[in-house]
This record gives C-alpha cells, sequence and structure tokens, in this order.
C-alpha cells in the first residue's frame, strides 16, 4: 500500500520526540551512576567509621561494656579482659554478681544498672573492684548510660569505666597526713599551754607571802594541767619526826595525812619513785589501801635538804613527759618554800636599809647566793647592776646631807616601781645601790638599765619649796656563768661601773670578758 505524505510527516514526528526523548533520559542515567558510586562511597565510610570506633572500644585504656536489660553482658572489651584475666567470650550472657568474686559486689552493681534503666538518666559512681590475684580493690570512675537498640528497639546500658586507683589512694595519704598534721597541731597546742600554765606558776610562786599561798598555787596548776589526776604536798616537820600532808587537790585521797619519813621510796632515795601496773616498782607504806592506779612520789630537794615530796595519784598510766613536767613543779614548788624559810629567818631590821628601805649588803649577799644556785639548776643566767649617784659628794656639800637624802629615798622608791616583783633591789652604801636579776640575758638587761638610767635623769625633787637639781647615775652590769660566784659576779659589775665612770658618766657599761 503505498504511503502518503501525511504518514510520512506523522513518522518524522514521532521520530524526532523519541530521538529528543532519549537525549533527555541520558543525563538522567548518568547522575544515577553518580549516586551509586556515592552510596557506594558512604558505605566505605560508615563501615570505616564503624571499625575506629570499635578499635577505640576494644583497645581503649579504659573498661568498656554493653548489658541488656536484665544486667546480662552483651560486649565488654579487652581492657576488662586483660584486669579480670578472662576470654572475649567467657562473660556473655552472665550478670556482674555470676562472675565477679564478691557476690555483694556483684549485686550492687546490678542496683545501680537497673537504676540507669528506671530513670533512663546516666549514672556517674566511683566503684570498688576486686580482681583476681589481687588483695587490694581498684577504683574506677564509671558513667553508665541508657541507649535503645536499633535493630531490635530493647533498652541498653553502656557502660565506661576509668582506673582512678592512683588519684583514690593519693587523696587517702593526703587525707592521712592532714590528720597527722592536725594531730600533731593539737600536740603542740597542748604543749605550748603547759608552758602556760607553767610560766603563771612561776611568776605567782615568786610573789607567794605565806606557804598557803604557795600550795594553792602549785594545786591550781596541778589541776589545770591534770584535771584527772588527784595529788597532795606533804612536807617534812620543822622536828624532823614526821611528814605532815599540807595541801590536797583531786576527787579522793590516797595517802595518809601523817606518816614517818621512812614510809616514803623518794624521800628515802633522794630521787622520783614511781608504782603503776606497767612499772611495779617500790610500794611506799603511806599509801592508802587498796592502791590501785598510778602513784608517783616526787622528792622537795631544797637548797641543802630534803623539805618534803608531791603525791600524785592516777587512774591511768603517768607517762616520762607528765613525770616531767611533776619533776618542774616539785624543784619550783621547793625554791619558794625555801624562800619562805628564808624569809621567816631573817626579821626586817637585818633585812633592809634604814633610809630608803631597800635590802641590805647583808640580805643582797645570802639571796644572791641563792639565786645563782637556782640559776646553774635551771641553765639561767642572773644579772647584777651596780650604779653609783654621779657626783653625790658636791650634792652633799651644796644641799647637805639631810636634803641630799631626798635624792636618795626618791631614787630608791624609782627602783621599785621600776623593776619586775621577784628582782632585788639594795643599797650597797652611800650612793651606790645594787640590783640582783634573776632569769636574764645581757641583751634584755643593757635595755632594761638603759631605760632606768633615762628615768633617774628624768627625775625632779623639791625641799619644800626648793626645787633641787636631777641627778644621774652611771651603771656597771654582768651576767652569771657557771661556776661563778657572788663576790666575783658583784666583782664584775662594780669593775663595770668603775670603767664607765672613767669614761663617761651617766652611762651603762657591760662586763666583758677576755673570750668576749
Amino acid at each position: 500500500m503505498p504511503v502518503s505524505s501525511l504518514h510520512l510527516g506523522i513518522l518524522n514526528i514521532m521520530a524526532f520526540i523519541s530521538l529528543s526523548t532519549l537525549l533527555c533520559l541520558m543525563p538522567t542515567a548518568y547522575q544515577i551512576v553518580e549516586l551509586i558510586a556515592k552510596f557506594q562511597g558512604d558505605a566505605r565510610e560508615l563501615q570505616r567509621s564503624q571499625q575506629m570506633q570499635q578499635l577505640f572500644l576494644d583497645q581503649g585504656p579504659f573498661g568498656a561494656y554493653i548489658k541488656d536489660e536484665q544486667s546480662r553482658v552483651l560486649y565488654y572489651n579487652k581492657e576488662i579482659q586483660s584486669r579480670f584475666l578472662v576470654g572475649p567470650i567467657e562473660w556473655l550472657g552472665k550478670t556482674d554478681s555470676e562472675f565477679l568474686p564478691d557476690p555483694e559486689q556483684g549485686r550492687l552493681v546490678m542496683v545501680n544498672d537497673q537504676l540507669v534503666l528506671k530513670t533512663l538518666r546516666p549514672l556517674k559512681l566511683i566503684e570498688e573492684v576486686k580482681t583476681p590475684g589481687n588483695e587490694k580493690p581498684y577504683y574506677w570512675l564509671s558513667f553508665k548510660f541508657p541507649f535503645s537498640d536499633h535493630v531490635t528497639g530493647e533498652r541498653r546500658i553502656g557502660g565506661i569505666s576509668i582506673d582512678i586507683t592512683e588519684s583514690v589512694e593519693a587523696q587517702r595519704v593526703i587525707a592521712d597526713l592532714s590528720r597527722q598534721l592536725e594531730e600533731k597541731t593539737l600536740i603542740l597546742e597542748a604543749k605550748n599551754q603547759q608552758v602556760t600554765y607553767l610560766s603563771d606558776m612561776v611568776n605567782m610562786l615568786y610573789t607567794c607571802e605565806s606557804e598557803d599561798e604557795v600550795y594553792q598555787v602549785v594545786s591550781l596548776t596541778f589541776t589545770k594541767l591534770f584535771p584527772s589526776v588527784s595529788g597532795c604536798i606533804n612536807i617534812i616537820a620543822n622536828s624532823k619526826n614526821y611528814v605532815e600532808m599540807r595541801t590536797f587537790w583531786g576527787s579522793e585521797k590516797k595517802s595518809k595525812e601523817v606518816f614517818s619519813q621512812s614510809e616514803c621510796w623518794a624521800l628515802r632515795r633522794g630521787k622520783l619513785n614511781l608504782l603503776s601496773p606497767h612499772n611495779p616498782g617500790l610500794m611506799c607504806s603511806h599509801l592508802i589501801h587498796p592502791v590501785n592506779g598510778t602513784h608517783l612520789c616526787v622528792p622537795l630537794l631544797g637548797q641543802i635538804e630534803v623539805v618534803g615530796f608531791l603525791h600524785i595519784h592516777a587512774l591511768e598510766e603517768i607517762g616520762s613527759e607528765e613525770q616531767q613536767i611533776a619533776e618542774i613543779i616539785a624543784r619550783y614548788l621547793a625554791f619558794a618554800l625555801n624562800n619562805l624559810l628564808m624569809k621567816q629567818r631573817l626579821t626586817h631590821d637585818n633585812l633592809r636599809d634604814g633610809l630608803t628601805q631597800l635590802f641590805n649588803p647583808s640580805y643582797m649577799q645570802t639571796i644572791t647566793d641563792q639565786r645563782l644556785a637556782e640559776a646553774e639548776r635551771l641553765g639561767q643566767f642572773l644579772g647584777i647592776v651596780f650604779l653609783d649617784i654621779d657626783n653625790f659628794k658636791s650634792y652633799n656639800s651644796r644641799y647637805g646631807h639631810l636634803t641630799a637624802n631626798i635624792a636618795l629615798k626618791a631614787l630608791a622608791k624609782l627602783l621599785l616601781t621600776s623593776i619586775r616583783s621577784f628582782d632585788i633591789p639594795c643599797r650597797w652604801g652611800g650612793d651606790e645601790f645594787v640590783i640582783v636579776i634573776p632569769n636574764v640575758t645581757m641583751e634584755t638587761l643593757i635595755e632594761r638599765v638603759e631605760q632606768l638610767r633615762a628615768d633617774i635623769a628624768q627625775m625632779q625633787f623639791k625641799d619644800g619649796d626648793q626645787i633641787l637639781e636631777s641627778i644621774t647615775a652611771t651603771f656597771g652590769i654582768a651576767i652569771s656563768e657557771p661556776g661563778i660566784t657572788v663576790k666575783d659576779l658583784l666583782s664584775r659589775a662594780n669593775q663595770a661601773m668603775l670603767e664607765a665612770k672613767r669614761t663617761k658618766k651617766n652611762q651603762v657599761v657591760a662586763y666583758r670578758n677576755a673570750d668576749n
């Protein structure tokens, strides 16, 4: 059948449309190929990323694990395998209580797992972990968190644990050091308090005017230092025939009140006697039965002889430090009693200068001898001040003896108000004065005497309406040393004063021996 021109035209149009459609479809196919290639590349990157994540979890220096909702292990890394000495599949499907060495530890881990699932919130905690072959536990800082398995939709528990054992142990060491430091601080504070109590006691003993005051001071000191300790002071009677309890402190008397010297081992031996459960020593006969606890007897060593003893009773052991404190108190108690005894033996007329009411040379030499012996026993220094009023003969010639005496009395009054209560001022003779100063260093002595020199120069005198000329004084000072006598010590101070007079009056000169 012949093809008409119309048919040919239609065929041409269809061919054109087909060719155009093919040309339009060709770029779309190319894009599909590009998309497939990109998808394959992304899949490889994802696979590499997953592999890196797996390597991170498997080989990281921390414990990592995954559990299901029943706390059964689904995965654990090589760090956990290494710590617990297990293989890669040994714990799979098991709970912590089934494989941990300590069942209680496993139970606590599962309780924390359930807490994470219940709250659906992360949990941070420190876990104590015991591993095979190690007596000491590890300490892990653990982070537990919930997540969903996208494949099954089930809840999972993830965990990361970091070993912080060294940090925990370091904190414990620091805490222990802090505790030790606090304990040492408390001990130091207690020792400082003891020193304060003893210093107060010494100062009060120097000012006591009677035996009762001395006993009161010692009792008070013991009560402060040892609140749970009982004690008493026992003194040998003047007749030497018996010993009598003079004072008591504490809850209960553990000694007779009157007994013979032979009944105390401390008196018989002249040294400390200790009786305690841990030190079964000699038992004194003056103790009241039944004898219990610890008993300490400390003799009171006077300047020449034993005058009595301290008796201390404690339910607990009396340590060496407490014994040393008791001996210190006994020594100062004996000194105080000896001072009172000397005061009782000397009358006021024998002690004082009639014009100035200062001590006279006789008493001054006697008390200086005692103070020097005390200083050597205690390892302290005794200071001597020798002062002479400058140009006092001219002063006498100008005003006469009666008027000049006003200056002497005023100077004596100044000395009494310028020194400590236990320092000893003395009128040596005429216009010369001596001051005995216990427990002082050369530096302190110079400072105090310089102040006294300045105060003397500023004094003003009046005889009725007449204003008298002021006076100055020249000072020589010396400090004791082991083995020195009272005579030599006074001589050194006098030499220093004379040297000051020769060079320049109204000054303070300290004696310096050849070694200095």
